[in-house]
């Protein structure tokens, strides 16, 4: 091999390399679950501690296979709410807060994890609010406002 040809393949190897780790970061940047902010760990630590009382399910589907497990209090009822989202996205956690405060008022929420499915994050919240303690839908606290709105309706201010 001729020394003017040395740095050519370097170059090569070089750029094959960079070309194959951003393969790689690309691929894993949709499966890595997005990491909540200072004051929602803080607040689903409160939220983990048991407290018994009323509570209610609720599922809402934003696309998507991941889904994140969300606490709403109403009152003296504890609503388990499973959003189903899709890939990060900024707008994503603004139209998540839009939704939550149009189908459950002013009540505080609190972030309690993200699941690689519906199906898990369903069966956490089956745990968090046995059915036992479960109310009926239509009673006072139980699941979102009497009129819920879908996601495109809260995203198009209807």
């Amino acid at each position: 091999m001729s020394p003017e040809r040395v740095p050519t393949i370097a170059a090569i190897a070089a750029a094959a390399l960079l070309l194959l780790t951003a393969v790689h970061a690309v691929g894993r940047r949709g499966t890595e679950a997005e990491q909540p902010s200072p004051r929602e760990v803080a607040n689903s630590r409160e939220a983990m501690v048991a407290g018994s009382g009323r509570c209610a399910l609720y599922h809402a589907r934003f696309g998507g296979r991941r889904a994140q497990l969300i606490k709403v209090m109403r009152g003296s009822v504890s609503n388990y709410v499973v959003l189903e989202v899709g890939k990060r996205d900024p707008s994503m956690r603004s139209l998540r807060s839009n939704w939550l405060k149009a189908n459950y008022g002013d009540a505080g929420h609190v972030w309690l994890g993200e699941y690689g499915s519906a199906d898990t994050a369903l069966a956490r919240a089956a745990r968090l609010c046995p059915p036992a303690s479960r109310c009926w839908p239509g009673e006072a606290g139980c699941g979102p406002e009497a009129q819920s709105l879908t996601p495109a309706q809260v995203f198009f201010g209807r």
